[in-house]
């Protein structure tokens, strides 16, 4: 695994951590009986954590898909590839 990807991983892991914090934080909300306005405030940041996420992977996906198509992949295969990842981004956004 190149220098780049083990990079990409890293901070991807280190999001992902940061939201199961962030979820832990809301159920303890929930549990205290929290204010609503305020548990909403933490669900909206959780959630705009992982459309953050999303948003770095299609990145990625659009990248590795464009370097296999110079690389000598088959355009058709690649373009189908990055069209079910973009249908599945559309759907978390």
């Amino acid at each position: 695994m190149s220098h780049t990807i083990d990079h990409q991983q890293d901070a991807l892991i280190n999001r992902l951590n940061r939201i199961e914090g962030q979820i832990k934080g809301i159920k303890k909300m929930v549990l205290e009986e929290k204010e609503t306005a305020a548990i909403m405030i933490q669900l909206n940041a959780a959630r705009a954590a992982l459309q953050k996420i999303s948003q770095i992977l299609l990145e990625a996906q659009a990248d590795h898909s464009l370097m296999h198509v110079n690389e000598g992949a088959d355009l058709t295969a690649e373009m189908e590839n990055l069209r079910r990842v973009i249908t599945q981004y559309n759907k978390l956004n």
